[in-house]
């Protein structure tokens, strides 16, 4: 059944009609050739997600009667906000991409000292961009209600301010001591949430790593072997929906 995002729409209720975004019109109509009593979801990008049937289609516009029922949430229970030191290029993609599909709510690109990538504002933008439309996409495909957001990007000292007071995870590969299996004993609260702090290709710096623990955030390790950023954002927030989310979990 093919999903679709309509942002800014009013509740979303049976028997309401709701009009394809341009951005979607082309692609319901030309590629996917959705015709008239094609079944759809139309989400909110807010948590709400309904059945409808597609009631006129072309290429001027096209509309879906949501019939209903509302469909089960495939939201965690867990707020995850992912802060990921910035990446070239395709890495940088695969990690949006892949904590969407982990159920991550947030991510931040973080500009740290061993940041490859260094952006003008114009091209800050057009990354940004870039990131936002796999996040649409990757949100469409494992089926969220839930459009998470990719925020512009952040200076390492923004990064701490964020990070102050919070319940928070960051792998470092010069931390040989301290495992995440003694972070995860300490449950945060329900409605607490977890920050990730991922370092980049070259990882953080020693001065990185003291600057964070000034603020409260030990590091931890994964394992034995060094992971790249991509594995280990991925990895992270996994075990961290294992231990504190939804990952794993029996459905009723």
């Amino acid at each position: 059944m093919r999903y679709f995002f309509k942002e800014g729409a009013a509740a979303l209720i049976a028997g309401e009609l709701i009009e394809f975004d341009p951005e979607d019109l082309n692609h319901a109509y030309r590629v996917l050739r959705l015709r008239r009593g094609s079944t759809v979801v139309i989400a909110d990008g807010r948590g709400s997600a309904i059945q409808g049937i597609v009631e006129a289609i072309g290429p001027e516009g096209g509309r879906v009667r949501l019939t209903g029922p509302p469909l089960p949430s495939r939201e965690s229970p867990r707020r995850i906000v992912l802060l990921q030191g910035l990446a070239r290029g395709e890495k940088m993609d695969q990690i949006v991409r892949q904590a969407v599909e982990l159920g991550v709510q947030q991510i931040t690109p973080v500009i740290t000292g061993r940041s490859v990538p260094r952006f003008s504002r114009s091209r800050e933008e057009g990354r940004l961009k870039r990131w936002r439309s796999l996040a649409r996409a990757a949100a469409k495909q494992c089926r969220r209600a839930v459009l998470p957001e990719v925020t512009p990007v952040l200076e390492f000292a923004g990064a701490l301010e964020l990070l102050r007071g919070r319940t928070v995870v960051v792998p470092w590969e010069g931390e040989v001591e301290r495992g995440l299996d003694r972070l995860l004993k300490r449950l945060p609260d329900e409605q607490e949430a977890v920050f990730i702090f991922i370092g980049p290709e070259g990882g953080f710096s020693e001065e990185e790593i003291a600057a964070l623990a000034a603020a409260g955030v030990c590091p931890i390790h994964l394992g034995p072997r060094i992971l790249r950023t991509e594995t280990a954002a991925a990895v992270t927030a996994a075990l961290v929906q294992a231990a504190w989310g939804d990952l794993g979990v029996s459905r009723r």
